[in-house]
C-alpha cells in the first residue's frame, strides 16, 4: 500500500489541493491526515468538504488538530495567540452546524495497519508537541504498530529507535528513508498549509509498506492566490506575510 501523509492543512485549499496531485502522481493509494483541517487560512469549508468526499469514498483516515477542537472545547482558547485566535472566530463563521460538527468530532486517535495516528503525542493527542528523544521513550508503548504519524509541530522530522533509544532527523528537502524492520518510526511530514521552516512550499509524505520507504516531498503552489482570499476577509497581515516566509 502507497499512502499519502497529510497534516496541518489549516483553511489553504491551493495547498491542499497541489500535494493531493503531487501525491496522486506518486501513486498515492490512500491517506493518512494529522490533524488542523482548518485554522489559518480562508477555505476552511471547502477543505473541510474536499476531506469529507474522502472519507466517505474510503480514502482516508485522520485526527483531531487543536485548530479543528477549539469549537467543541473553547478552553483551549488559552493555548492560542491573538492573531490564531482572530483567524479561528472568523472561520467559526464561514462553517454550518453540519461542517463545525464534522471538524470538531474527528477522532484524537486513529490506528490503522501498522501504525497509529496523532496529532500531538499519544499521552496527550491535541495540546502537546512531538519534539524530543524523551517524549519518544514516554511513548513508545503508547502506540500500535511500527509507524506513529504526528503534526502539529508544522516541522518535518522523524525519530528512528527502539524501546531503549532513538535519533532525531530534521529533514528540510525532499528525502526517502529506508525504513528498517527492527525499529519504530515516529514521522511528522510537515505542514501542508503553513510550513515554518522557512520554506513556502507545502510539505506532506509518502509511505510505501511494500518497499519499506517513507519519502518527504516539497510541492510549490499559488501562496499568492491564498494570501489574497485572506486580504479580502481581512485576516491577520502577520498571518499572510507568513505563508511567503514559510512561517
Amino acid at each position: 500500500m502507497i499512502y499519502g501523509i497529510l497534516s496541518d492543512i489549516h483553511g489553504n485549499l491551493e495547498a491542499f489541493y497541489a500535494a493531493l496531485q503531487r501525491l496522486k502522481e506518486e501513486g498515492a493509494q490512500q491517506y493518512i491526515f494529522c490533524g488542523d483541517l482548518v485554522g489559518y487560512g480562508p477555505d476552511p469549508e471547502k477543505c473541510i468538504q474536499k476531506y469529507r468526499n474522502m472519507q466517505d469514498d474510503g480514502k482516508v483516515v485522520g485526527v483531531l488538530g487543536n485548530h479543528d477542537a477549539v469549537f467543541s472545547h473553547p478552553e483551549l482558547r488559552e493555548f492560542f495567540n491573538f492573531d490564531a485566535l482572530q483567524a479561528l472566530d472568523w472561520t467559526g463563521k464561514q462553517l454550518n452546524a453540519r461542517d463545525t460538527r464534522f471538524v470538531s468530532f474527528l477522532p484524537e486517535v486513529t490506528h490503522g495497519d501498522n501504525f497509529t495516528v496523532v496529532h500531538g503525542t499519544p499521552m496527550d493527542p491535541i495540546k502537546e508537541y512531538f519534539s524530543s528523544c524523551q517524549q519518544y521513550r514516554m511513548a513508545y508503548k503508547q502506540w500500535q504498530g511500527q509507524m506513529l504519524f504526528v503534526g502539529h509541530t508544522h516541522l518535518s522530522f522523524y525519530m528512528e529507535g527502539d524501546a531503549s533509544a532513538c535519533h532525531v532527523h530534521v529533514v528540510r528537502e525532499e528525502e526517502e528513508v529506508p525504513l528498517q524492520p527492527s525499529c519504530r518510526y515516529v514521522i511528522n511530514a510537515g505542514s501542508i498549509g503553513k510550513p515554518r521552516d522557512n520554506d513556502a512550499r507545502a510539505s506532506f509524505g509518502l509511505w510505501d509498506t511494500e518497499k519499506e520507504t517513507f519519502r518527504f516531498l516539497r510541492q510549490k503552489y499559488d501562496f499568492h492566490l491564498t494570501q489574497e482570499k485572506m486580504r479580502a476577509a481581512k485576516l491577520p497581515e502577520f498571518l499572510i506575510d507568513s505563508l511567503s516566509w514559510g512561517m
